[in-house]
């Protein structure tokens, strides 16, 4: 007896449909996450419940949607995309069928909070079967959309069982997020499980499609990119071709599945896929694999976006065309680098056995002390022994996370100097000096105009460098090479590498001139006055008679006159100012030699008094380019030099100038400011809020990095670091909680 035909149940057909477009969370979240791009927004937040079979959740700061639209918004195939279908010819957008709302709600609990910028409030509802459940309701919310999908297949127990484990499923929904994070310029990511404190993956909008690379596939792939671009092939259809693939230096054994965008759509497209490598097979040693990102650009009208139910396959004209011009392309880019490579060296490893050693000095006021440095990369020794490396043992450090300077407001200069807003590097001729030593720089306008004295702080207005013309002098005096030598000699083993291997943290206190640092395992505290003033002492000696030139003027010439300066302070008589310049003017030529410290005066007239009254500091050397001193101290170091440096013998007056060049390079002294107090003036508060963020910029950009590269710390040091916390320690305390 033949079986009759009759119709499905309308539920039956709706959960085959919703089946078919959404078979795994992964699916399901870029059916929303096409939606929310869709809708304009910058910035999608999702969470994540057991690889999303029990919570998905995605958060947007799109259009939002209107009140009157939600009834029919989880229908089958209602949308805003389309009209009829020859727009499909020209589709610009990712969703077009109206279905993955629908379908959603028929197999997963489905509740949407949504806002539009009109709305005084948002709206919440929940959807089965495609069908509101109840009226919306008021609630509070931002402007964009919420969409919460909880319990995926529960009326569906057999998709349910097909699923991989909640781990596997979730590395699916990273995998997928991460693709379009590389190519959704403009747009924020990020994503992670529920009841984690950090995100898995961060993408920022403002992010370069190379930084968006180096946060999804790591730094290895991103500092091994190649540019790839192919301008229009019009009797093809195609409009544009931009992508990023990697060069022959990239050693990956782990195979990438290409990121292919065809009309900012993600899809597979298997034969561009294997033309492609088998270029990549040419160059690269067998086993290793190649990266690949591509966008194309093709005419909508040859483009066919409705072949697969997961629209994750397209087809369109002259497939074979545009695959070979693609190829070629990536064929000249290659041969063009083919002649220069990077492999890396074997190494020899002795077989010795790996020791954690532990050494520490011990000081008056704190305990420096040296962990060894621990590969957290892979948890095999190099002998290949498994050595399990327990968590309060492994320094944290992922460069695909952000600094968390970078969130922080008005900080959009920071990786700038303070005084760099109007810096303009005025290089002539166009070449540094040869040899490959570093250029003569000189500063212009190392005060500003504005000025009235020296005494009244630093000047930072309009900053400019120009380099100089002038060749390195080899200095080869005695006093300079013991000086040399007694640093070296005083030099702190331990201390330097904790400061060669350092990682600066910030400013604690800017008026005693504290900051902190973190080394391996450590978090130390301590004295950057007394840090740079080593610092820049060691720089003195390093730089001896080859200088920068920082000039000063002034509006009002007579505050650099040397009487101007001595004149305030109290504990000095006429006959001591005299004094004090003569020897200045007796020892100018020596300043500015060796120093670069210029001093003008009147030179034609013969009163001895005329004389003092003209003489005058024009300049001071410039020690480290990016850093301009604290010109408020100033007068300090005119009177130090003409009371406190010994001139009769060559050592220790040559000693004791560089010594005072250093105290005028130690930043100053910032005095603390309650912000909160109605007592303060504005201007007072506006200044400790300028001269805090200035100093710790320069510290963080400037002054720290040269510590980092070049400072040996003596042995005197010890007493002004301290170790406040590590993490083994933080470990039992918490464990005890």
């Amino acid at each position: 007896m033949a079986v009759k035909i009759k119709p499905l149940d309308a539920s039956v057909v709706n959960k085959i449909a919703a089946g078919e477009i959404i078979i795994s969370p992964v699916n399901a979240l870029k059916e929303m996450m096409e939606n929310s791009i869709d809708a304009g927004a910058s910035s999608l937040d999702i969470l994540v419940r057991e690889g999303g079979i029990k919570l998905l959740q995605i958060t947007d700061n799109g259009s939002g949607i209107s009140k009157e639209d939600l009834p029919i918004l989880c229908h089958r195939f209602t949308t805003s995309k389309l009209a009829n279908f020859e727009d499909l010819e020209k589709i610009a957008t990712y969703g077009f069928r109206g279905e993955a709302l629908a379908s959603i709600s028929h197999i997963a609990r489905l509740t949407i909070t949504t806002k539009t910028p009109d709305d005084i409030c948002a709206w919440r509802v929940s959807y089965s079967d495609g069908k509101m459940l109840g009226d919306p309701k008021p609630v509070a919310g931002k402007d964009g959309t919420v969409i919460l999908v909880e319990n995926l297949f529960y009326n569906m127990p057999s998709r349910l069982r097909a699923l991989r484990s909640p781990s596997e499923e979730y590395s699916k929904i990273l995998d997928v997020l991460g693709r379009y994070a590389c190519h959704s310029e403009g747009i924020a990511f990020s994503c992670k499980k529920f009841g984690d404190s950090q995100f898995t993956l961060t993408v920022r909008a403002n992010l370069s499609i190379e930084e968006r690379i180096r946060c999804v596939f790591g730094s290895n792939v991103s500092s091994k990119l190649l540019s790839l671009e192919l301008g229009s092939l019009e009797e093809f259809g195609v409009q544009k071709v931009f992508g990023k693939v990697s060069n022959l230096d990239l050693s990956f054994k782990k195979s990438i599945s290409p990121v292919f965008f065809i009309n900012n759509r993600l899809v597979t497209c298997n034969p561009l896929a294997r033309a492609l490598r088998q270029i990549y097979s040419n160059y690269l040693p067998k086993g290793n694999k190649p990266f690949m990102y591509l966008s194309i650009l093709i005419n909508p009208e040859i483009l066919d976006v409705n072949i697969h139910p997961t629209k994750r396959e397209v087809r369109f004209l002259h497939e074979e065309e545009i695959i070979e011009a693609i190829s070629s392309k990536l064929n000249e880019e290659l041969s063009k680098i083919d002649t220069s490579r990077t492999f890396k060296t074997s190494s020899i490893v002795s077989p010795q056995p790996l020791k954690e050693t532990f050494e520490s000095t011990k000081g008056t006021k704190g305990f420096v002390s040296k962990a060894p440095h621990t590969p957290i990369q892979n948890n095999q020794s190099p002998l290949g022994n498994n050595i399990k490396r327990y968590e309060n043992k492994l320094v944290r450090t992922d460069a695909s996370q952000s600094k968390i300077t970078s969130f922080m407001s008005n900080q959009s200069t920071s990786t700038e100097l303070p005084m760099q807003e109007s810096v303009s590097e005025k290089i002539k001729g166009g070449e540094e000096a040869e040899s490959g030593r570093e250029p003569f720089y000189n500063v212009i306008n190392g005060t500003s105009e504005a000025e009235t004295s020296p005494l009244r702080g630093r000047g930072s207005s309009r900053h400019g460098y120009e380099i100089v013309s002038k060749e390195r002098v080899e200095v080869n005096l005695t006093s300079i090479k013991i000086l040399k030598e007694a640093v070296d000699s005083s030099a702190h083993k331990d201390l330097t590498d904790i400061f060669a291997n350092m990682t600066y943290v910030g400013v604690v206190d800017g008026e005693r001139r504290l900051a902190t640092i973190q080394h391996d395992l450590k978090l130390f505290l301590l004295d950057y006055g007394a840090v740079c003033y080593e610092l820049f002492y060691q720089i003195c000696l390093t730089d001896f008679a080859n200088f920068g030139v920082i000039n000063l003027q002034s509006g009002n010439e007579s505050c650099l006159n040397l009487v101007h300066i001595l004149s305030h302070f109290e504990n000095l008589d006429e006959k001591s100012i005299r004094t004090i310049i003569a020897k200045i003017w007796e020892m100018r030529e020596m300043l500015s030699e060796y120093f670069s410290i210029n001093i003008a005066g009147n030179t034609d007239s013969e009163d001895e008094n005329i004389q003092l009254e003209s003489t005058k500091i024009t300049s001071v050397p410039l020690l480290l380019k990016g850093y301009i001193p604290p010109l408020s101290k100033l007068p300090f170091l005119v009177y130090r030099l003409g009371t406190k440096v010994n001139w009769e013998e060559e050592q220790a007056c040559l000693d004791g100038i560089m010594r005072q060049l250093a105290l005028l390079y130690v930043p100053e002294i910032i005095e603390s400011v309650d912000l909160e107090r109605h007592d303060i003036s504005e201007d007072r508060k506006t200044s400790f809020v300028n001269k805090t963020r200035d100093l710790s910029v320069v510290l963080d950009n400037v002054v720290f990095p040269c510590i980092k590269k070049r400072f040996l710390a003596p042995r005197e040091l010890v007493k002004d670091i301290v170790e406040i916390a590590n993490l083994p320690g933080l470990y039992r305390v918490f464990e005890r909680c």
